[in-house]
């Protein structure tokens, strides 16, 4: 089989741009090392939160609140096709402050907020306890965020492979490409020993591994791992109502009655092992957060590599001085709020569609233009 398209990586990202572009019609083919959603996608908690600060640019906000938009419909879009839950639900955020200090920066980080459209509460002391009764009672203050939402993340990876390979697609895990096959400027295909596959397009889309394909396209992909490590804890209690948040991490409870602590942020290579040092950080935010849970049961402990760029931007789009190549990595923490508009912006990029939204801001030669 020679398919239209062949996507590398079958994350969030990659089957979201497969799902779209079978249901656009295209023959596709996904080929991932491992299974699907082994990676950072995987790893996430699944959180679907916008909370966009000063520092955010305008472009990654837009990009954020259209792909938000698209959520409900794609879950029970997935839902009638496949018969699967990705676990689609409103999780509330209150983000805390336990500090004088962090109070004052939360006031201001709302005052910001609500000047630029956003839905954000603010909560006394007294408020927050009434909406999470088993918080920490020294809790100064909060904001709340009432339109947040989470899923489980494997199983939306899972439920867009299935989507797309019903309507054709080829699913191939358990599949290291050796190279790119090329000829002259033109990405034709890829090759896993013996076996070559050709194909019209080949979308690199396999996260912190997307550099890894710079040395063979002479060109630059400055995408690097950023590790996350999260904790998961079993308590006989009622859950949480809401996702809790820190300047120090979060806790949320998820459908099976697990509670999830993230994260770290560290710049560790591709090393992917949970610490010692990173889980005790975790679980010394537990008691400060929720007294209650000081005595809930440790489960599990893993990490996951976020692919990472130097702005905080994503790579969508065709990769300068290449044809037939297109990147959709660097999407950071944000991969799964990220995943259902970039696979339409994709699947329109290599249906020679004009994107609804504009993607200047995340072009790969952005760092070219830089270096030059």
């Amino acid at each position: 089989m020679s398919p239209d398209v062949i996507v590398i990586g079958a994350g969030a990202i990659g089957t979201s741009i497969a799902y779209q572009l079978a249901k656009a019609g295209a023959t596709v083919m996904v080929f991932e090392r491992g299974h699907v959603g082994d990676e950072a996608t995987g790893a996430s908690a699944g959180m679907i939160q916008i909370n966009p600060d000063r520092s955010t640019p305008p472009p990654l906000s837009s990009l954020e609140r259209e792909s938000a938009r698209l959520f409900p419909a794609l879950a029970t879009e997935l839902l009638d096709r496949t018969g699967m839950d990705i676990g689609y639900r409103a999780a509330p955020l209150l983000h805390v402050a336990l500090e004088e200090g962090e109070e004052s920066r939360l006031r201001a980080h709302r005052a910001w907020q609500v000047d630029h459209g956003m839905t954000v509460a603010w909560l006394d002391g007294p408020a927050v306890l009434d909406l999470e009764p088993t918080l920490n009672p020294t809790i100064r203050a909060a904001l709340y965020y009432p339109d947040d939402h989470q899923l489980l993340p494997l199983s939306f990876a899972q439920a867009l492979t299935r989507a797309a390979v019903d309507l054709g697609a080829v699913l191939r895990e358990g599949a290291n490409i050796d190279r790119l096959l090329t000829d002259g400027d033109r990405v034709v295909g890829v090759a896993i020993g013996g076996d070559a596959v050709h194909a019209g397009e080949v979308v690199i889309a396999n996260g912190a591994w997307a550099s890894s394909w710079s040395e063979a396209l002479h060109t630059p992909i400055p995408v690097r791992p950023v590790r996350g490590q999260m904790v998961a804890l079993r308590t006989t209690g009622t859950g949480l109502r809401n996702v809790v948040s820190s300047a120090d991490g979060y806790l949320l409870s998820k459908p099976d009655g697990s509670t999830y602590v993230g994260t770290t942020v560290e710049e560790a290579g591709y090393d992917s092992r949970p610490t010692a040092s990173g889980i005790a950080g975790l679980l010394a935010l537990v008691p400060r957060l929720v007294p209650r849970l000081a005595d809930a049961t440790f489960i599990d402990a893993w990490a996951g590599l976020r692919p990472g760029t130097s702005d905080g931007l994503p790579l969508l789009g065709r990769l300068p001085g290449w044809n037939g190549v297109t990147l959709a990595a660097g999407h950071f923490r944000d991969g799964i709020l990220l995943a259902p508009i970039t696979g339409e912006l994709l699947a329109d990029l290599l249906a020679r569609r004009r994107p609804r939204l504009p993607l200047e801001a995340f072009d790969p030669g952005r760092f070219l233009v830089r270096a030059a």
